[in-house]
């Protein structure tokens, strides 16, 4: 007997919500400690950034589970006016105030008469009083603005106001939002942002005279060792063990420092083991197959974000066929994801290493500059407009770098990314069918594929490898495609 509590393994890893038997602190960062800091001191903006599922919520939520915070989220507010609506709701704050006046104003009148007791025989006489009063009652109605209601009452109530995903809100608007609550600050209500690094100082970027008053906090990449800890502990709740530590290493490894995809990761493969609670008895974990594993978490991933970023927007023609070195054809969007995928890939990739993965991967011709910004530009506008959630990539023209957002979308690339390319060669023009969409750099491979090509007469095996895996590539191609068959010029 184990004698641990028996919990359902969803209580004890939890991927997206707030963690508790498994929940990390990062002691030794002191995270905690400089949010209660900051709590303490006040009179400035806190502005808590790091990757997106990294766990600046979570740090938030359980630092201020027992303050009443109020929570928005930048991803539903598109103006200024909505911002403080939501506040006044939270705050139960009403626009309309009533103001009424009554005034009473009375007097004493006397009444005389005769009053017959039996007629013709007795008489007797009566003398009354009585009250009469006038009232007249006067009422007002006035209409507050939202803004000023909520702003009073929120400086009132000294209430934690935290901003999720500041970053969503329109510039024009973090403006706005920002200059109305410079002086809430002042008087001590607790502001807390939270963005990614690369939005970190929105606040200050929009508002010069925010200088001075925001304090930053980046609580970074997670190490292996604080995402091993998460392992250790729900493991340990479960009544399981990981002989060597070696499942919990790997998984780990393959977290891209987040701890949202390592409660995922440890969440199935106990599940994977059988187990749905804690155990009675001690049992160990079963090693699971790597590949299927790890491509069976990534399929649903990103898969939809990658398909609509592989494709890019509409075009009336096709786009010119780029030759890579590895004897693929793509377009440039294909050239593009096959660059950043070549880069590791990095969750930052600067414009320059981005054009020097460009042409390291092209044969010939690699895309210009302007080409490649203009690819990247296109890319976020798809990945902010017409992808939900957090934009997967993200292309800072100001600062010339590029930005996966997504630890999911990284994960994807590693993992699923050449699965869905090669499936993809049905789909793709006919300019292109000649070719089978490979694994170049950063991508996992390990499996064979065989393409059956209709109209060409030359039969080959192509075989690439990395990291000490293969992938083989079995084309059959009775004939060459026609002389300019791909001289169809970028149409982006």
């Amino acid at each position: 007997m184990t004698g641990k509590p028996r919990l359902r393994v969803g209580k004890v890893f939890v991927a997206g919500g707030l963690p508790t038997i498994t929940y990390n602190p990062r002691a030794q960062l002191k995270l905690e400690q400089k949010v209660e800091d900051y709590l303490d001191e006040g009179h400035r903006i806190l502005s808590i950034s790091g990757p997106t599922k990294t766990g600046k919520t979570v740090l938030i939520k359980s630092v201020l589970k027992h303050k009443n915070a109020i929570y928005l989220s930048g991803g539903s507010i598109s103006s200024s006016g909505q911002f403080w609506s939501v506040i006044a709701d939270e705050l139960e704050v009403q626009a309309s105030v009533e103001f009424g006046r009554q005034e009473t104003d009375g007097e004493m009148r006397t009444v005389s008469g005769e009053l017959g007791v039996i007629p013709g025989v007795a008489k007797a006489g009566k003398i009354a009083q009585e009250q009469v009063a006038t009232s007249l009652t006067d009422k007002i109605i006035r209409t507050r603005y939202t803004e000023n209601a909520a702003r009073k009452a929120l400086r009132n109530c000294q209430r934690p106001l935290v901003i999720d995903d500041f970053h969503y809100i329109p510039s024009e608007e973090q403006l706005q939002i920002v200059r109305s609550l410079k002086d809430l600050v002042f008087d001590g209500v607790p502001v807390i942002v939270l963005a990614v690094p690369h939005r970190a100082y929105d606040v200050v970027r929009v508002e010069k005279e925010m200088t001075g008053r925001v304090q930053q906090l980046d609580i970074g990449f997670w190490s292996n060792d604080e995402l091993l800890g998460i392992a250790e502990k729900g493991f340990d709740a479960l009544g399981l063990i990981d002989e060597g530590g070696r499942i919990a290493t790997h998984l780990a490894s393959e977290s891209f420092a987040s701890p949202h995809l390592m409660q995922d990761f440890c969440l199935n493969v106990v599940k994977d083991s059988g187990v749905r609670e804690t155990q009675e008895q001690i049992q160990f974990l079963v090693e699971p197959n790597w590949q299927s594993f790890f491509s069976e978490r990534s399929s649903a991933a990103s898969k939809s974000a990658f398909d609509m970023l592989a494709r890019g927007p509409r075009q009336r023609t096709d786009r010119k066929p780029r030759t890579l070195k590895n004897g693929l054809i793509v377009d440039i969007y294909g050239a593009v994801l096959m660059a950043i995928g070549y880069t590791g890939p990095l969750i930052s990739i600067t414009y320059e290493h981005l054009r020097t993965a460009m042409r390291e991967i092209v044969s010939d011709n690699p895309p210009r500059g302007q080409e490649i910004a203009r690819v990247l530009d296109e890319m976020s506008k798809i990945a902010r407009d017409q992808i939900e959630g957090e934009p997967v990539v993200d292309y800072d023209a100001e600062l010339m770098t590029l930005h996966i957002s997504d630890p999911y979308f990284a994960f994807f690339l590693r993992w699923s990314a050449q699965e869905e390319l090669a499936g993809r060669v049905s789909s793709i023009t006919p300019s292109f069918q000649e070719s089978l969409f490979a694994n170049y750099g950063g991508i996992n491979v390990g499996w064979t594929y065989e393409v059956v090509i209709e109209g060409h007469d030359k039969d080959w095996l192509w075989t690439t490898t990395d990291d000490n895996r293969a992938i083989e590539f079995k084309v059959v191609m009775p004939n060459k495609p026609r002389k300019g068959e791909n001289s169809d010029p970028d149409t982006e």
